[in-house]
């Protein structure tokens, strides 16, 4: 089999045109060069944060609280699937209620304020052991305990 070298070169050539854009977007954000806030970067604007969230992009879980034990929380995620998460010193706790607007109301309390039964929302981490951590965790106050998450 005959491999023809300059049409191998030029499709190399073509795909590293096309990767550029990508690769160079990744250089900038990872070489510390930021946007400025409020900008989405093709001309138009970001809605504003929800300025309780935690910094970074992280996985939510959604559920009833089981059970708290120490540090750790139980959450019940659907009929068959249970998970657990590790609080610690850096975990924000938050309530969430509609006003009489309809607009979303956060207030930060204390862990002792969580109850099993109640809905939650929880951002979190994976430790190094491999345990998930809780990074934030919203109790949705008014919220049936089988209801599905908001999407």
């Amino acid at each position: 089999m005959r491999l023809n070298l300059s049409r191998v070169g030029m499709h190399v050539f073509v795909l590293a045109g096309l990767c550029l854009p990508l690769v160079c977007s990744g250089q900038a954000a990872a070489s510390g060069q930021k946007r400025a806030k409020g900008t989405s970067g093709r001309g138009g604007s970001v809605a504003p944060a929800d300025p309780n969230a935690p910094k970074g992009i992280y996985p939510t879980s959604h559920g009833v609280i089981k059970s708290i034990s120490g540090s750790q929380l139980f959450v019940e995620v659907d009929d068959e699937h249970d998970m657990k998460f590790r609080m610690t010193h850096k975990t924000k706790i938050f309530t969430q209620s509609k006003d009489g607007q309809g607009k979303n109301v956060s207030k930060e309390v204390k862990t002792s304020s969580l109850e099993p039964g109640q809905t939650v929302d929880i951002d979190m981490q994976s430790s190094l052991d491999g345990a998930f951590e809780a990074v934030r965790i919203v109790v949705l106050l008014g919220e049936p305990a089988n209801a599905e998450p908001a999407k």
